[in-house]
């Protein structure tokens, strides 16, 4: 049945895969998909960066503060805060800014100034005084304003003449655990439980990375098929109306001719896409690193979940066979719907009109799995045994753990089942379709047609 097949397969991959556009398209896409991910993370670097406190210092090195409502107010509490560039500084009170001003050129203190505070319906408004004999950069005495501004609440309290002691017992933090049922029993809170708060941490994140797997899974099955499904059924019609299929099928059986092409522009298309993947995965790493460097809170939760694989069950070996499997036959599946199409087209306007056979379920098991199997917490026993479903959903259920080796194992034979049935259909529609003259047929009438019933 599928004599010659390699030599159809090595024929249609070399002429697929020579092209310069097929390379020039392949490695420049790939360039994109990198150079994508590493400018998003860039650009969130930098946005992240900008939001740190980047205070820069006022460039004095004391400060006279003028506040009448409090006249002995203790404003060097506020080099405690330890905020860069302000733990250093000499506060004076003064009980008039003439007098300060004044102090200041006695003494010839060329970088401080007057800090006036003011209290008027309730607000506390200042303002600041640079002496005549100030050396102090004015755009820079303006930071003292935004280190105020930034610790508002902790200046507010020292004007209104709060004590240090006071305001110590104000600013004392306070101590907090979270404990389980079972750790309260036993006086170990989450926090010191490390087992436990990894687990709870991989049991928010693992839903969301099953939820990504399924995407991508999705994603490849959708985009080889968008992009090659119709490449598979243009060439097989190209034979037929170039009169190819004449000679070849002489030496070549139609299930050999129909397998060999498709598995051929399949995998022209699945080599350029691993290219890609490998740009976009190249990307990512090289993004998170350059972001790890500028911007280096990171979430330890991912990181914490990546290390827990074997622990979860994710990626077993046998689950990763199986899952590759799925998605490959998947692949085949649908694309051989594709050549089942260009069988039983005569012309390239009937493989136009045709083409929709394939797109159609593709999309309907699209919205199915979107609608019912991203939902993991109650798996659709179904979805992993009907092919067009499971060749979306079986790749992402087995190596994420979420369906057992059995069920798994279930799904990928009818998946299999389904694509070999499919190929062999396609091979006896292409024979019967190749000397049939009349009117343009669809599906149904080609298969009535086979089974002699037209």
């Amino acid at each position: 049945m599928f004599k010659n097949f390699d030599k159809v397969f090595k024929f249609t991959f070399k002429n697929q895969t020579s092209t310069k556009g097929y390379k020039y398209g392949t490695i420049i896409t790939a360039l994109i998909l990198f150079i994508i991910p590493v400018a998003i993370f860039v650009i969130s670097g930098m946005a992240l960066d900008d939001k740190k406190d980047t205070l820069e210092s006022c460039g004095a090195e004391r400060v006279y503060v003028v506040d009448p409502e409090a006249p002995d107010a203790d404003f060097s509490i506020m080099n405690m805060l330890g905020v860069d560039g302000y733990t250093d500084l000499q506060y004076s009170n003064a009980e008039t800014v003439e007098e300060a001003l004044e102090t200041i050129t006695d003494r010839n203190e060329t970088k401080s100034f007057v800090y006036q505070v003011k209290k008027e319906d309730n607000q506390i408004y200042s303002r600041i005084i640079l002496p005549t004999i100030s050396e102090l950069d004015e755009d820079k005495v303006k930071n003292y304003d935004d280190f105020v501004e930034q610790n508002g609440t902790v200046f507010a309290m020292i004007a209104s003449g709060t004590s240090m002691q006071n305001l110590n017992e104000m600013m004392k933090m306070t101590d907090y655990s979270v404990y389980d049922n079972s750790g309260y029993q036993e006086g170990k809170d989450l926090y010191s439980d490390s087992e436990k708060m990894d687990e709870q941490k991989n049991s928010e994140i693992l839903p969301v990375f099953n939820m990504i797997l399924t995407y991508a899974a999705i994603i490849i099955i959708y985009m080889v098929i968008i992009m090659y499904g119709n490449s598979i059924l243009q060439n097989i019609v190209l034979e037929k109306s170039s009169k190819l299929m004449d000679t070849m099928l002489i030496s070549v059986a139609p299930e050999a001719m129909i397998f060999g092409k498709m598995l051929a522009i399949l995998a022209s298309g699945i080599l350029q896409l691993l290219v890609w993947i490998a740009g976009l995965v190249g990307g990512l790493v090289v993004g998170v690193k350059v972001f790890d460097n500028m911007y280096s809170n990171v979430s330890a939760s991912v990181v914490t979940f990546l290390k827990s694989f074997s622990e979860l069950g994710l990626f077993k070996p046998v689950n990763v066979i199986v899952g590759i499997l799925a998605l490959i036959f998947g692949i085949i599946m649908y694309s051989a719907i594709s050549a089942v199409a260009g069988a039983i087209s005569s012309t390239r306007e009937e493989a136009a009109s045709n083409q929709g056979v394939f797109i159609v379920f593709l999309m309907i098991s699209f919205y199915v799995v979107l609608f019912k199997g991203l939902n993991t917490s109650n798996i659709i026993t179904w979805l992993y045994l009907v092919p067009f479903t499971s060749a979306m959903v079986l790749p992402s259920g087995i190596c994420s753990g979420v369906i057992s080796t059995g069920l798994a194992v279930a799904g990928l034979g009818i998946l299999i089942a389904c694509s070999v049935g499919l190929i062999i259909l396609a091979g006896k529609l292409y024979k019967m379709m190749s000397l049939y003259k009349g009117n343009p047929v669809n599906i149904s009438k080609a298969i009535k047609m086979l089974c002699g019933k037209q």
